[in-house]
């Protein structure tokens, strides 16, 4: 792929190094999209962790002995006298108070809480191992039967295989039949084609996004010789 870059490059005497570093970046930000497409599975849902926390603090079993404790000691009754019996001072008779409006908003936080609290109250933990299973199975940390191999995957489910396999067809408008920017991109058809973390929809961004960046370039590839004229002869140019 290196190679293919480099050829790519060596059309141009003085934008080599800015094509160069601008083909190796774009190349590098797919495999960097493919890594994280293929860790997102593995990265921990906080809802699912909050959930496994709280039902887990339900089976927490405390194994210390109650100590015995001394009987408090009895205190005699206190006699409590009339706290507004005594005359008012008075020091606050010329004072004015704002009153609060009565649309105030409640905070996000204590709404949450409240919700959060609703929801233990009416929530009990699993009477057995059935239910236990029963709601792991809804809260998605078990999988799913019968199990295979696209679960989850609900997004890919109306994309044929072959749309992941054969982009070819998405080279014949614009690209030539031949050189090194053929070669170039025919490498990186191979490449999406095999990658299984990608959508259809990515793997199209990222051929046009290499479409745009050599449209960009046609006058000086056609100086160069990369791909043909189309005044001068009918063959395939890097216009859509």
């Amino acid at each position: 792929m290196l190679q293919a870059v480099e050829d790519v490059s060596n059309m141009l005497s003085k934008e080599k190094e800015a094509l160069k570093n601008s083909l190796i970046a774009k190349l590098e930000d797919v495999a960097d999209e493919s890594e994280r497409a293929r860790l997102e599975p593995f990265k921990p849902n906080k809802q699912k962790t909050e959930d496994l926390n709280s039902l887990l603090n339900t089976l927490k079993v405390d194994g210390k002995k109650p100590k015995n404790k001394s009987p408090a000691p009895k205190l005699a009754p206190v006699k409590i006298e009339d706290i507004y019996g005594a005359q008012p001072s008075g020091i606050f008779s010329k004072a004015h108070f704002i009153e609060q409006s009565s649309a105030v908003s409640g905070l996000a936080t204590w709404d949450m809480l409240y919700e959060k609290e609703l929801e233990l109250a009416v929530t009990h933990p699993p009477a057995n191992g059935f239910q236990q299973m029963i709601q792991w199975t809804k809260q998605g940390k078990v999988w799913q039967f019968p199990i295979d191999n696209e679960q989850g995957l609900d997004e890919e489910a109306q994309v044929g295989f072959h749309e992941h396999v054969f982009l070819e067809p998405h080279l014949k408008p614009w690209c030539p039949r031949r050189g090194p920017v053929r070669h170039f991109m025919e490498l990186v058809v191979v490449g999406l084609s095999k990658n299984p973390y990608l959508t259809v929809e990515q793997k199209k961004e990222h051929i046009n996004w290499f479409r745009d960046f050599f449209e960009a370039k046609r006058s000086i590839l056609i100086d160069t010789g990369a791909i043909p004229d189309i005044t001068t002869k009918s063959s395939p140019s890097l216009s859509t």
